[in-house]
C-alpha cells in the first residue's frame, strides 16, 4: 500500500564510497593526511602528461584501479569527481581525484576558499559542468 506522501528517491550508485571521496564531506586536517595530494592549477591539469598504460605500483594502487574504472578506463583526472580538502586550518581547496597510485588527489591552487561552504559550492558547480560516468540502471 503506497502513501500519497511517498516520493521517488534517486538511487545513489556510489553509496559504498566514503562521503569524503564522493565529495559529500570535506577531508579535514586529520582526514586530509590519509590521502596525499599535490598542488596544480585548474587550467594546467588538462595539459599534464597522462600515461597511456596503467601500471599500478604504489601505496594507493588498489584505489587507483577503482578510480580507473570510475573514469571509464582512462588514466588522469577522474571526470566529475571533485573533492574538498582542508590542507590548513581555515583553508578549503577544491580538488579532483586522479588515477595515480602515488598521489590520488590533485588540489587546485586557484580554487582555495576561506569556508567549506564556498568550496563545496564551487565543487558542485564543477560537477555539473563536467559530470562523470552516469549509471543507466
Amino acid at each position: 500500500m503506497s502513501s500519497k506522501e511517498e516520493v521517488p528517491l534517486e538511487r545513489d550508485h556510489y553509496w559504498w564510497l566514503h562521503p569524503a571521496i564522493r565529495g559529500a564531506q570535506s577531508l579535514n586536517e586529520s582526514g586530509a593526511t590519509t590521502l596525499p595530494w599535490r598542488w596544480s592549477s585548474s587550467s594546467s591539469i588538462k595539459d599534464e602528461k597522462i600515461y597511456p598504460t596503467l601500471e599500478l605500483k604504489g601505496p594507493y594502487a588498489d584505489f587507483a584501479k577503482l578510480l580507473y574504472k570510475l573514469n571509464g578506463y582512462r588514466p588522469g583526472p577522474v571526470k566529475g569527481w571533485f573533492v574538498v580538502v582542508s590542507p590548513e586550518p581555515e583553508q578549503f581547496a577544491v580538488g579532483q581525484l586522479c588515477v595515480d597510485p602515488n598521489i590520488p588527489v590533485v588540489l587546485y591552487e586557484d580554487l582555495v576558499f576561506p569556508t567549506e561552504k564556498q568550496a563545496r559550492e564551487k565543487a558542485n558547480a564543477l560537477k555539473k559542468e563536467s559530470p562523470g560516468l552516469k549509471h543507466t540502471s
